[in-house]
Parts: C-alpha cells; sequence; structure tokens
C-alpha cells in the first residue's frame, strides 16, 4: 500500500472485509494505523485496523503481514492487544486490532503514576505481557513507549508485532521499522531476534520511567547518535540525571525518583548490558528482581553487595516484627529455623526456574537446523525442544517433569494434541515414579492427560485415568476446589461421547455449582458450561434446546476477555453443525467459510480445530446433497493438512471421509480404501481408530465394496469399542444393518436398523428410509407403513430435488410396482444413479451408492 498519511481523506470510507475504514488514529515504519467501524450488519463493533505499507502481494509486505498476523494470533492476554481479523484486499494488506482506548504509556504515567512504585508495577505487568509471548516463541524486537496503550483502569496494553519474529528471521527485512533509543547492539548489528532484544528494551523503558530521560543519548538526536551511543557509550547514571530539567516529550521524572539509585539503577543496567549473556537470562528473571524490589528484598542484580545491605532492607520491611521478636527470643529462634527450610525450599524451586526459564530461552534463540535453509516455524522450534529434551536432566527429575508439563500444555495450547498426549504421558510416568499415587504432583499430571484424551477422543481412556481420582482430589485440595471442578468438567464430557448421559448431567450439574461459587464473574467459565450443556443437550436429542443455549452465548462472542477466542470459535462451530442437524440452511456456508479462516487465523497452520471445523461444513453440505461441494470441502481439507504438516494418524478420520464423499459422487477409490484399511488397523485403538474404521465401513459401502466393508468392521472389532459404538442403536448398527442388507441378510438388517438413533431432522429421515429399504427388500407386511413414516419423516423446509427424494420416488414406484424390471421402476433407479453425479456407476443396496448418509 502506498499511502501515507496525506491519503487519510481517500481512504476514508474505504471498506476491507466487514469492516469500514473511519479516520486515521497513527502510523510508523511499517504502517498506518485506522479506527473502523463493523459495516456487515452482524452486530456493531469498532476496532483498530492496521493498513501495511507497499503493495499486499509483494513478497516483502507479505512477509511482514504473515509475522504480524502470526505472532497475534498466537497471543491472547490481557495486555496484548487482541487480533481480531485479517486479510489481504485489493492489494491492501490489513490487520484488524482490538481498539484499546487509553493514553500512550508516556502519557500516562506522567498523568497517573507520580512515584516509583506506581511505575515499577505498570512495567511490571508490561513485563509479564512480554514473558507470555516469549514462552510462545514470540519476541516483539520493537518495545517502546509508542507501542503501549494503558487503559483507563490502569492496564498496559502491548501492540505492533510487526517486527514480531520466531529466532532466524533473515536479516535486514524488517530493520527499517527498529527504534534505535531502545533496540539492543545485537539488534542493531546483526538483526538477532533472540529474547534477549526485549529484555534490553524493557530495561530502557524502566529507566526512562524511573527518570524521564532515555539511558543512552538525549531524545531528539539523530537515529545515528542513537546506535553509537546504543553501541558505544554507558548508559547515564541517575545521579547525574536528577539536577536536569525535566524531559517534556518523555514520562516525567517521579516525585520520589531519588530511590531509584541503588537497586532501580541496578535492575535496570543488567537489563541493559550491551552483551545478550550478562543480561537477565529471560523477562522471567528481570519480573522476579522487580518483585523483590517491591518486597524490599535483595536483588540478584546486586548480589555482591554485603551484609549491611541486606540488614537494611529487613529493617524496613519487618520492623515491627523484629522489635516484637526481640521480646520473644524462643520464638524468633524457632521461626528462622522454619524460614530457612522454607527459603531452602524456595530457593531449589528458584532454580528449577530458572533452569527451565533458561531452556526454553535456548530453545527460542535457537536459529534453525543447519541446512534448513529457513527460518524455524513455532512447531519446529517446539519439535527440536522434545527431542534436546529426551537426552537432558536425566539427573534432575523436577526439571524434567516441569519441562514435560510446560511442553505439553504448549502443544495443548496450539491444537497439537498428537504431540501433547505423548508429552502428557511421559510427565505422569516420571511424577509417579517419584511420588504416590495420591500425591499432588501425580493428580495434576493425570488432570491434565485425562484432558488431553479427551480431547483427542479417547474417551474411554480418560474415564479410566480421571473417574477414580476423586477421592484422592477431595481429599488433597478439598471437596469444593478447582482441582474437583476441573475433573468433573472433563469427565463431563466423556460421559457424554460414552453415552452415559445420566453421569453426565450430574457431572455438569457439579460444575456449575462449583463454578457458580469459586469463579462467580469469570465469563470464560461461563461460556465453557454453556458449551458442554449444549453438546449434552444435542446427545439427549433436544436439539432445539441445544442451539438456543449456543445462541445464549453470542453477546459473549465480542467480549473483549482474550480466554474467549477458542470457546467462541468452539460455539460457532456447534452453531453450525446445529443448523444443519436442524434443516436451516440459510447463511451457513457464509458462517462455515468465516469460521474456517478465524480458526487458522487464531490457531495457526497445523491445528485440528480448523480440519473440524472445515469437516462440519462439509457434512453441512452432504445433509443439503450437494455431494461435488461437499468433495470439494473435503478435498480442499486434506491439502490443507498435510501442508501444514500435520502426522499421517492425524489424517485417518479426514480420509475416510473423503472416500465416502467420493463414493456418493460415483468416484469410488477402492485401491486408496485398501491402504486406509491397513493404515487404521495398524492403530492401537483409541476413537481415531474407531471413527476411521467405521467411516471407511460406510464408504465402501457406497462404492459397493461389500468385503471391504466387512473387513473393516471386523478390525474395528478387534479392538474394545468405545462406549458409544458398543451402545445398542448407535451408528455402528446402521452401518452393519446396511452391510447385512447388501449381503442379503435382510432379517438380521430390520434388526440392526430397527433401534437406530436419529440425531437430526435429516437423519431421522434417512433411519426412515433404511428401515423402509429394508421392509420393502423383505417384503415385510408393514412395508407401506414404514414408506408412509419415511415420507413424513421429510424435513419441510428442504427444498425439493434433494437426492434423497430419488430414493424416496424410487421406493415409491419400487412399492407399487412390485418388481424391478418395472420400466418406472428402472426409471427410478436410473435417477438414483444420475443423483449420484455424471457417469456414475448404479448405486448398490448397501447405502444406495453412499445416498444414504
Amino acid at each position: 500500500m502506498q499511502a501515507e498519511a496525506g491519503d487519510a481523506t481517500a481512504l476514508a470510507g474505504l471498506r476491507l472485509g466487514a469492516w469500514v475504514l473511519w479516520r486515521r488514529i497513527g502510523g510508523g515504519g511499517l504502517g498506518d494505523v485506522w479506527e473502523a467501524e463493523r459495516d456487515d450488519g452482524l452486530y456493531q463493533a469498532r476496532a483498530a485496523i492496521k493498513l501495511l505499507h507497499g503493495d499486499g502481494t509483494t513478497p516483502a509486505v507479505a512477509r511482514r503481514f504473515r509475522r504480524e498476523r502470526a505472532a497475534l494470533g498466537l497471543l491472547t492476554h490481557t495486555s496484548i492487544a487482541a487480533l481480531l481479523d485479517a486479510g489481504v484486499q485489493d492489494a491492501h494488506a490489513y490487520l484488524v486490532i482490538e481498539l484499546v482506548e487509553g493514553l500512550p504509556l508516556a502519557e500516562h504515567a506522567r498523568a497517573h503514576c507520580p512515584t516509583l512504585a506506581d511505575r515499577v508495577a505498570l512495567l511490571l505487568r508490561l513485563a509479564e505481557a512480554v514473558e507470555y509471548a516469549h514462552a510462545r516463541l514470540v519476541v516483539h524486537r520493537d518495545l517502546k513507549p509508542g507501542n503501549v496503550m494503558v487503559t483507563p483502569q490502569g492496564v498496559p496494553k502491548l501492540l505492533d508485532f510487526g517486527l514480531a519474529a520466531s529466532p532466524g528471521q533473515q536479516a535486514g527485512d524488517a530493520r527499517a521499522g527498529l527504534t534505535p533509543a531502545y533496540a539492543a547492539p545485537e539488534l542493531i548489528e546483526s538483526d538477532d531476534a533472540g529474547t534477549g532484544v526485549d529484555v534490553f528494551a524493557l530495561g530502557v523503558m524502566l529507566f526512562e520511567l524511573l527518570t524521564g530521560h532515555l539511558p543512552f543519548g538525549r531524545r531528539g538526536d539523530s537515529p545515528a547518535a542513537l546506535e553509537h551511543a546504543v553501541l558505544h557509550l554507558a548508559p547515564h547514571r541517575i545521579a547525574a540525571l536528577l539536577d536536569l530539567p525535566e524531559d517534556e516529550a518523555g514520562p516525567g521524572r517521579p516525585r520520589d525518583a531519588r530511590r531509584a539509585r541503588g537497586d532501580l539503577e541496578a535492575i535496570a543496567a543488567k537489563a541493559m548490558s550491551k552483551r545478550p549473556a550478562e543480561r537477565y537470562v529471560g523477562v522471567h528473571a528481570l519480573i522476579e528482581d522487580l518483585r523483590r524490589w517491591q518486597q524490599q528484598r535483595p536483588v540478584a542484580a546486586r548480589r555482591d553487595r554485603g551484609w549491611r545491605h541486606r540488614t537494611v532492607l529487613l529493617l524496613r520491611r519487618q520492623a515491627l516484627p523484629i522489635a516484637l521478636g526481640a521480646l520473644l527470643l524462643l520464638s524468633l529462634t524457632a521461626g528462622i529455623v522454619a524460614s530457612t527450610w522454607q527459603w531452602r525450599e524456595a530457593e531449589a524451586a528458584r532454580q528449577r526456574s530458572d533452569t527451565v526459564t533458561h531452556f526454553l530461552t535456548e530453545l527460542l534463540s535457537d536459529g534453525g537446523r543447519p541446512g534448513q535453509g529457513h527460518s524455524p516455524t513455532v512447531l519446529e522450534l517446539l519439535d527440536d525442544g522434545r527431542e534436546k529434551l529426551a537426552a537432558r536432566f536425566s539427573d534432575d527429575p523436577a526439571t524434567r517433569a516441569r519441562l514435560l508439563e510446560v511442553l505439553s500444555r504448549t502443544y495443548m495450547a496450539l491444537n497439537r494434541f498428537d504431540h501433547a498426549l505423548p508429552l502428557g504421558e511421559q510427565w505422569l510416568a516420571l511424577a509417579r515414579s517419584q511420588h504416590d499415587e495420591d500425591s499432588a504432583p501425580v493428580l495434576q499430571a493425570r488432570l491434565s492427560l485425562g484432558q488431553v484424551q479427551q480431547i483427542m477422543g479417547n474417551h474411554d481412556a480418560a474415564i479410566e485415568l480421571l473417574e477414580p481420582m476423586a477421592p484422592a482430589l477431595a481429599r488433597r485440595f478439598g471437596p469444593d476446589s478447582e482441582e474437583v471442578r476441573q475433573q468433573q468438567f472433563i469427565l463431563a464430557a466423556d460421559y457424554m461421547h460414552s453415552g452415559r448421559l445420566a453421569d453426565s448431567e450430574r457431572a455438569l450439574e457439579r460444575v456449575r455449582v462449583l463454578t457458580e461459587k469459586l469463579r462467580p464473574d469469570d465469563v470464560y467459565e461461563r461460556a465453557d458450561y454453556l458449551l458442554n450443556l449444549d453438546v449434552l443437550r444435542r446427545l439427549q436429542g433436544r436439539l432445539d434446546e441445544s442451539l438456543e443455549v449456543v445462541r445464549q452465548t453470542r453477546p459473549l462472542w465480542t467480549h473483549p476477555d482474550p480466554r474467549l477466542a477458542l470457546p467462541v470459535l468452539v460455539l460457532r462451530r456447534h452453531e453450525i453443525s446445529l443448523m444443519g442437524l436442524t434443516a436451516q440452511f440459510d447463511g451457513i456456508d457464509v458462517r462455515a467459510r468465516s469460521l474456517v479462516a478465524a480458526a487458522r487465523s487464531t490457531l495457526g497452520p497445523g491445528n485440528q480445530f480448523a480440519l473440524q471445523s472445515a469437516s462440519t461444513w462439509a457434512a453441512t453440505q452432504q445433509w443439503q446433497g450437494r455431494h461435488a461441494d461437499e468433495l470439494k470441502t473435503r478435498q480442499t481439507l486434506l491439502e490443507d493438512a498435510r501442508a501444514d504438516g500435520l502426522a499421517a494418524d492425524a489424517l485417518l478420520v479426514f480420509q475416510a471421509e473423503l472416500l465416502g464423499a467420493l463414493s456418493r459422487n460415483g468416484r469410488p477409490d477402492g485401491d486408496a480404501m485398501r491402504r486406509l484399511l491397513a493404515q487404521a488397523a495398524a492403530l492401537n485403538g483409541g476413537d481415531r481408530r474407531s471413527r476411521s474404521l467405521l467411516l471407511l465401513a460406510d464408504a465402501a459401502l457406497g462404492a459397493g465394496e461389500t468385503a471391504l466393508a466387512g473387513a473393516a468392521l471386523q478390525r474395528l472389532r478387534e479392538r474394545p469399542l468405545p462406549s458409544a459404538l458398543a451402545l445398542r442403536g448407535s451408528r455402528l448398527d446402521q452401518i452393519e444393518g446396511r452391510l447385512a442388507r447388501a449381503r442379503g441378510e435382510l432379517a438380521r438388517s430390520a434388526e440392526l436398523l430397527a433401534g437406530v438413533k436419529d440425531t437430526g431432522v435429516i437423519q431421522l429421515w434417512v433411519v426412515r428410509l433404511d428401515i423402509a429399504l429394508t421392509a420393502l427388500l423383505l417384503r415385510a407386511p408393514d412395508a407401506a407403513e414404514r414408506l408412509a413414516a419415511a415420507r413424513q419423516a421429510r424435513p419441510a423446509k428442504l427444498p425439493l430435488g434433494h437426492p434423497l427424494d430419488s430414493v424416496t420416488a424410487w421406493l415409491q414406484t419400487r412399492l407399487q410396482a412390485g418388481r424391478d424390471d418395472d420400466p418406472a421402476v428402472r426409471a427410478a433407479w436410473a435417477a438414483l444413479a444420475a443423483a449420484r453425479g455424471p457417469g456414475a456407476a448404479a448405486p448398490t443396496l448397501g447405502s444406495l451408492g453412499g445416498l444414504l448418509p
């Protein structure tokens, strides 16, 4: 985009996606920022839109755009402005970001932070946001007061990730946007993107808040002069700045600025060391030192100070206790012994924390594997971390357990549960080797692993892990504890998908009670509860109530709490699925397309949620009888998944769904089905194996591959069945009923299909047609009655011409003619073949070529 500030009038009113530019509110080296309003009629909202300088289709701009979008997509923190949308339109690359009302950091500090304590507290909140970004492998690279807004409530909001990077970014790509006064020496000299550059910038901002002046050079110096000062000069001494006039362009001087000499000056100096190895090992260490200053404890930056300094600090913070202690010497002695033990425990914990931080910092600072020739992705860095962890910390199980926990939870946050699962299993095994089964470390590892198992659909494994924990959790943490609430929440979902709906109802009610008690004002937890209630009502067959529950949450969809980002995506997917199940298809494609794009933008590439959302969209197309559209959606889904590098096992279910779509379109692929059968059967167990084999059996029936369908079901029964499939009237009974019909076992087909439960209005129609087809072939006396029930089950909202209408017409014609060689029956049968697509072969009786979904 070539527009500069002078083009503001020309760009005002420009529509980008659902947003319309209103007024320009800022700009920088990489782009202009506009205030915008949403204008698509769905809801009212204001946002900040960042327009990148340059044509959005050029490689350089595209790189900056992808970098900032990817960085913001990973970050959901109260002190980081949230990414709402992104896109490229007519060469305009743009990002839609939370509009932050308030003052820039320097103005807020001058107006509302008169003391050192106020300013340190403000910087601490900002540092916590930077630490959060580093934990997700994002380095900001351009921290400065101009990139921080502070809300009227005093919450700092970090902006502008245009220079953000994973380690190893190509040199020179972003140097034009650097701010020399805040840039670390290595960033100026070599464009190094390690975490130390953000530690340095935080040190500069701390110094500026303490004194009102820059530590290197003077405000107004040329960029070259500022770069020279950062590279070659020592920072100004605070004592020398106290008598200078105030710098009106900065944050001003706090009224107690003289107190900054000593500990705070040492903290800032350590953070601003010119050599990265001499700075704090990570933002976490800087935060700890600032908290020590708040608590009037010795800071790590001045460990060389003697006992007198530490004694003065002790007397300041403990004056009254020490005075009383002089009268109670014996009690004080006992307290010192206890405090010494507590100190040793705390020091051990601190050392473990430093080791973990150092490992993660080393991981972040890795430039990538030799010979890669490209900047490593977040997932590549995490995978390197897994490989390194396998060979390290064997003699330090506590640190190893902590790192296994961090990596497992990080993969969970990135929706890469295929990696989170083995790490969680290792974490639990290590905890069990070090602690009793009812200890807190083991219980917490079991909770986390149970959550991964539940999300991956391994519900029986999750129940086996979590259900027996109830007494130990209540004893260890209390019957009304957060840990009990989490266990009941996970179990409620597992019970639902295992068919134990009454148990799920009880567990979910317990969750409601504990949530209202422990988190009465937490909008995220309320959304999560309603999300699970929606699923339960759907499984109970109460679809209209389920959709109403989802739509009750719509006011939360625009709530600023960043934790709602994923639950809102899930609720949006549930709304689409429920609209399909209730045959309310108006506007469903727009919602689905937007959801898939939002999932990839918010969660990044390679996440299961985006794939599952695309699969849900394809299912709604299938229910509408739009088989060609369904096929295209499923093909795109797999192309995206493979491009994102998902493991082969993670794609089995989606591949089986694609094979079913090919059968419905008259393009069956028997060879691919046989390959998939071998892959799925080789899995040890779990929901993925069961679902892929069941879907494969259905796809094989649609293709007329009766023997292959039978082999898939036989392999399915070689392992213990998930509870949901073992239930009478399940989807398994429906597939086996169709297979029996294809084999001519009509009595068994009728028996299996009679109890199949419906889960939606179109599904009810399908179940009734299935039963009517077998009854007709069986020449059952109630065949006409069965067909009438099927005709009555047709959703009134569906327009005529649905492929299932061809099924109904053929059944009606066949019932009236009483034989297959009647011309009218033959014509109706040919219409069934045509419903599968041009040139498709005639369907077989199993699932009528996949027309019975």
